[in-house]
């Protein structure tokens, strides 16, 4: 294995001590250790120098039309603000309050990715916290963040559901789960669980007295997340991609693919009602995206062209068209179509207790 020496030592004494470690815990430390993960470190992980892009590093649109979608929901409520839970570089954050000074709240675990957002936030009023406020009223969003909470994973052999642990010499065994679970797994089939991604959404729909819950990120409903045998896990390095999660430690980011079931299934239990949910590109078009386009593409000089290009990024389905998803989900607020989900409320996007229509596996 490769990656920071002292988090290697640091995960070997928890071999030593414990014999062996579910994954979930071996990807918490990798990613969040306080000194060593790879969310402490000072070093870039967004953007060109870094592992990979987010929508706020390709172009400030996304957080325009967010604004102006934030605009839509504060007219319905007469107190609205905005919780930002994992706000990267804080990017999103200065696209959006440039649009408009909305209240802000921003959620975030890792002092060092915390002092990037303060830098690129100097001059906007921003509050940050630990964790989630009590008695909100607004929208509590995120982009790109309950893909990096860390997961069990688990098989099905011999008929029976095992849970995959991490060993000395860096190695995997599986062994009987650590929680009672049953899940839609083919026999050797494989698949990454986020418990922390469904106790955040419990957390969300308990902070929220009245207003949204927003989540952007690549993922699947129930249906397609259970039809990849050999998972979601994903590695990040030198915007290149690998499936070891056991190589660069420290240094790598590592990703699952979110289960929006789950978070639409857990939400309903806190009172999170659905309100949308839908690919990104339809997400943006319906925001207005292409009107945004239109003048780029009229212009024709570099520059336009540049960030015409960026745009198509965000846009068409091979990139984070259809890759990413987006879920609303609302509390004490009366259904309607909210602007966003407009192309797709009622046709073809239906989602009962979590699961999708019928359509095929992908």
């Amino acid at each position: 294995m490769t990656g920071n020496p002292a988090l290697i030592a640091h995960l070997e004494s928890l071999f030593r001590e414990h014999g062996r470690i579910p994954f979930s815990r071996y990807m918490e430390e990798a990613l969040y250790h306080p000194e060593h993960g790879y969310y402490s470190g000072d070093f870039e992980r967004i953007g060109a120098r870094g592992d990979f892009y987010t929508a706020a590093d390709l172009d400030p649109a996304m957080g325009t039309l967010l604004g102006n979608l934030f605009d839509y929901m504060s007219n319905a409520m007469d107190s609205f603000g905005l919780v930002e839970i994992g706000a990267g570089k804080g990017l999103l954050a200065r696209h959006v309050l440039s649009h408009r000074r909305f209240p802000y709240i921003i959620v975030e675990r890792s002092p060092a990715m915390r002092r990037r957002q303060e830098a690129n936030l100097s001059g906007f009023d921003v509050e940050w916290r630990d964790d989630l406020p009590s008695g909100f009223q607004g929208c509590v969003f995120s982009n790109e963040f309950f893909d990096a909470l860390p997961v069990r994973r688990f098989v099905r052999r011999g008929g029976e559901l095992k849970e995959i642990f991490v060993t000395e010499g860096f190695s995997e065994v599986e062994g009987n789960p650590e929680i009672e679970l049953d899940l839609p797994l083919e026999e050797g089939w494989l698949t990454d669980l986020s418990l922390e991604a469904r106790d955040w959404t419990r957390r969300i729909g308990r902070t929220l007295d009245r207003g949204y819950h927003l989540a952007i990120d690549y993922g699947y409903l129930s249906g397609d997340f259970f039809s990849r045998p050999s998972g979601t896990l994903m590695c990040y390095h030198r915007h290149r991609t690998n499936e070891n999660p056991y190589t660069e430690i420290g240094r790598q980011d590592i990703t699952a693919h979110v289960n929006f079931s789950d978070l639409i299934d857990v939400g309903s239990e806190e009172g999170l009602d659905l309100a949308g949910y839908t690919t990104q590109m339809d997400f943006l078009i319906d925001l207005g995206l292409l009107d945004l386009m239109a003048p780029l593409a009229e212009a024709g000089d570099v520059a336009s062209i540049r960030r015409l290009q960026a745009l198509k990024t965000l846009l068409l389905p091979p990139m984070m068209g259809e890759r990413f998803r987006v879920l609303l989900q609302q509390k004490g607020l009366p259904p309607g179509p909210v602007p966003g989900f407009r192309r797709t409320a009622g046709a073809g996007n239906k989602v009962v207790s979590g699961q999708p229509e019928p359509e095929g596996r992908s």
